[in-house]
């Protein structure tokens, strides 16, 4: 094929008959034998800003260069604007889940993209900072009650779900969840269930990369029957609430109504922003903060010191935070970063070539060409474990993130926990307001430790996501008495 030709003239690790360049795709998370890919690059194949690689049967470009990493995501958009997973769906298959910014290409994403934009807005999140906190002092007495109860070890992803599962319903539907609330039905299982049905891509990846036609002639179905139904029935029950007690509440449901209100948005395209929202809320948040409290847990050094850092600000404040005071918090924000640097909760990012590129490298004196149809790689797990790029790379070190030093790696290219360009993630601001007002809650109430019971080294599970292998357990202990 001429395609493969094209990549198999740019230097790179020789691929396995079976799997290509991850040979232990059926045991590990894959990204483990891309960072491999990525170690080895420095000393095999320096030059050229990306390697050639196959997934199966697949070929690919990892870009193994920070610099070009962030051209592709910023300045060379145009030529890779569209995600490797748009082909994954269509409205046929998956109505919902197609209307998604996510899996939606060129024009088509650039409209809904815009018109969803506005609810992330600052403003939108900050309206919306009262509700977090009402779950936090929800997760707060939940804690408190575990601890009596059952003893102090608890699983922080039995916390960090009901923490995102709480704030969304509230923001999403206008309805209480009751996550914290065991003797009461919750819809924390259907939310569970909607992001597990990710783990089906795992295998239709899989077929992909032995089959590259497969998705030709099979789309993922990623919302099902039941699933569709659930969400499709809390959007019309929060409208109708909303409708009948109107408020002052800026929250998304009002954005969701105001769409509808506006430009006739449909059910389906109401749900399907939803969903966005959620997948960004609650599966990717929790994840981060399942990390920030481990590796608080790891070093109390960083634990008292923002503990410290947080009782001086709200001493000065009358005994609370705002939403302003929250969004600068540098130690807080110090933490948050050298979390997601060790610990990104998308571990890659897949670009589709949508039209040829040229790529000059060696001072200009070679160019390589990246063919249309090619997807690249990009590996934000690899990049923020780079010891060239990071001093003691694998140490967890908050003050390195001083100074405004995130804005220097953000320029480099060197920290993309949420991408970066016109489709960096959109509900990061959201996402991240939320994990701040819980660590700030859990810091305040709670001194924490890992678990003896805690398996290490931390390990990650065969996802896309950076989901852990093993269970993260932490002992709570209450600073103080309700």
């Amino acid at each position: 094929m001429l395609l493969e030709i094209a990549i198999f003239v740019i230097s790179g690790p020789k691929p396995s008959l079976l799997f290509g360049n991850f040979p232990n795709y059926l045991q590990r998370n894959f990204i483990y034998d891309l960072d491999d890919i990525y170690k080895c690059e420095f000393s095999q194949y320096r030059g050229c800003p990306f390697v050639g690689i196959y997934a199966v049967r697949k070929p690919k470009v990892f870009i193994t260069d920070p610099e070009f990493s962030k051209k592709v995501l910023t300045t060379n958009f145009r030529n890779f604007r569209n995600n490797e997973e748009c082909d994954m769906v269509d409205e046929k298959s998956d109505p919902i889940v197609a209307l998604n910014p996510f899996w939606m290409r060129d024009d088509e994403w650039k409209r809904i993209r815009q018109e969803i934009t506005p609810a992330f807005s600052n403003n939108r999140v900050k309206a919306q900072y009262p509700i977090m906190e009402a779950t936090c002092h929800k997760m707060t007495n939940y804690l408190r009650r575990h601890v009596k109860s059952q003893g102090s070890n608890v699983k922080v992803e039995e916390i960090s779900r009901r923490l995102t599962n709480e704030n969304l319903m509230n923001c999403i539907f206008g309805l209480e969840s009751h996550a914290f609330d065991e003797d009461k039905r919750s819809s924390l299982q259907m939310f569970k269930d909607y992001v597990f049905e990710f783990a089906g891509i795992d295998s239709f990846f899989a077929k992909i990369f032995i089959w590259p036609l497969f998705k030709d002639f099979y789309k993922y179905n990623l919302l099902k029957p039941r699933i569709k139904s659930f969400f499709v029935d809390m959007l019309k029950h929060g409208i109708a609430f909303r409708t009948k007690n109107p408020g002052s509440r800026e929250d998304f449901l009002a954005f969701l109504m105001q769409m509808h209100e506006k430009k006739g948005t449909s059910v389906d395209g109401m749900v399907a922003h939803a969903l966005t929202f959620i997948l960004d809320g609650f599966e990717t948040s929790g994840i981060m903060m399942d990390t920030v409290l481990y590796e608080m847990a790891k070093h109390p050094r960083v634990q008292e010191k923002l503990r410290k850092v947080i009782e001086e600000e709200i001493t000065s404040s009358d005994g609370s935070l705002s939403y302003e005071t929250l969004c600068d918090l540098p130690y807080l924000d110090q933490v948050v970063n050298e979390t997601i640097r060790l610990h990104p909760p998308l571990l890659f990012l897949m670009k589709q070539c949508n039209e040829s590129v040229e790529v000059p490298f060696n001072d200009g004196k070679e160019t390589k060409i990246i063919p249309k149809g090619v997807s690249a790689l990009i590996s934000t797990y690899s990049l923020g474990r780079d010891p060239i790029l990071y001093e003691n790379p694998n140490d967890f070190y908050p003050e390195r993130f001083d100074d405004g030093a995130v804005k220097d790696y953000k320029d480099k290219g060197v920290f993309l926990p949420f991408g970066d360009g016109p489709r960096i993630c959109i509900g990061m601001r959201f996402a991240l307001a939320q994990i701040k007002t819980a660590i700030v809650e859990i810091v305040r109430n709670f001194k924490f430790t890992l678990s003896s019971e805690m398996k290490e080294p931390l390990m990650l599970g065969r996802s896309f996501f950076g989901v852990t292998e093993q269970s993260i357990e932490v002992n709570f202990v209450p600073l103080t008495e309700e």
